[in-house]
């Protein structure tokens, strides 16, 4: 059913007699395809999408202008150069006993300052549920081989915070340019900014930092006045608040450069300034998470 094909067919491509058992790490070959676009599932990287269709991952990100360390989403398309020859998607069998119990890889995206109250938030979050393993042995059960022969439970870990900062890297420019008031991190008990507050006087042009679309403009969110979310590739996220006016509307696709408001004093600060914040989740299952634009933004 995984390969949409009869059991016979399945059979008669690996060569194996339906009334014998799978042995322990046997690989399955499905059906091979001529496409010249893969279409992301979930779990895959370029590595294995490259050596599933006999190629470099190099030229699989350079075809598809991404780094060799993107994160894919499900249901992307990932363009295939030229000379690509696939092999069928391979899945490997395994067995799980239940005298190991399971325990979920740490998240190591960042720490948690439990002394401080959680901060609010421009963006809606989604907790993500808490991995399970079977409670009893499972024979031939499929899995998605990683790309190298490094444990699996290395491929689930979620990135280091310097990893997330070098994907973002080269890929945002600054909303506007002023004195910042307000930087990044705790600001005493209780408190902290999760993103840069910069002075700049009323009027002035907030421009989106990166290419996306518009997911939120609106003034729901009393603290932050008029407010606008852009979504951007990869699982960044960037916030624009206290805008005395806005440009834009929800869906909407825009350009970096491009203006989305301008700068205001609404959401309760006492003088013009734009708050901005990046954020940062790795799928779409995590939950996004403030990260320094200082250490993101050119200098």
């Amino acid at each position: 059913r995984k390969f949409d094909m009869s059991l016979s067919e399945l059979a008669e491509v690996n060569k194996l007699d339906t009334d014998k058992p799978l042995k322990l790490g046997a690989k399955i070959k499905g059906p091979a395809t001529t496409q010249k676009a893969y279409s992301v599932q979930t779990g895959d990287t370029l590595g294995e999408i490259a050596k599933r269709f006999n190629v470099s991952v190099k030229a699989l990100a350079a075809e598809n202008n991404l780094r060799a360390t993107a994160t894919l989403k499900k249901g992307q398309k990932i363009a295939l150069p030229s000379g690509f020859k696939d092999k069928g998607p391979l899945r490997t069998t395994t067995s799980v006993a239940t005298s190991r119990p399971a325990t979920p890889p740490a998240n190591t995206y960042a720490r948690v300052d439990s002394s401080a109250a959680t901060p609010s938030s421009p963006i809606p979050y989604t907790a993500s549920g808490a991995a399970t393993r079977p409670t009893a042995p499972v024979a031939a059960q499929p899995i998605t081989p990683p790309a190298n022969t490094r444990p699996i439970i290395e491929t689930a870990a979620a990135p280091t915070e310097a990893e997330i900062i070098a994907s973002g890297k080269g890929k945002f420019a600054w909303p506007l340019r002023g004195e910042i008031i307000s930087s990044f991190g705790v600001k005493g008990t209780g408190q902290r900014n999760d993103g840069l507050n910069i002075r700049a006087p009323q009027g002035t042009p907030v421009v989106s930092a990166a290419d996306g679309e518009i997911a939120y403009a609106g003034n729901q969110v009393p603290t932050f006045g008029n407010l606008v979310l852009v979504k951007h590739a990869d699982g960044w996220v960037t916030a624009y608040a206290h805008l005395s006016s806005t440009n834009v509307k929800m869906r909407q696709q825009v350009k970096q450069g491009e203006q989305l408001g301008t700068v205001g004093a609404t959401g309760g600060v006492n003088e013009p300034q734009l708050h901005f914040e990046m954020r940062y989740a790795p799928t779409v299952k995590d939950k996004a998470k403030p990260v320094d634009p200082g250490l993101v933004l050119p200098r």
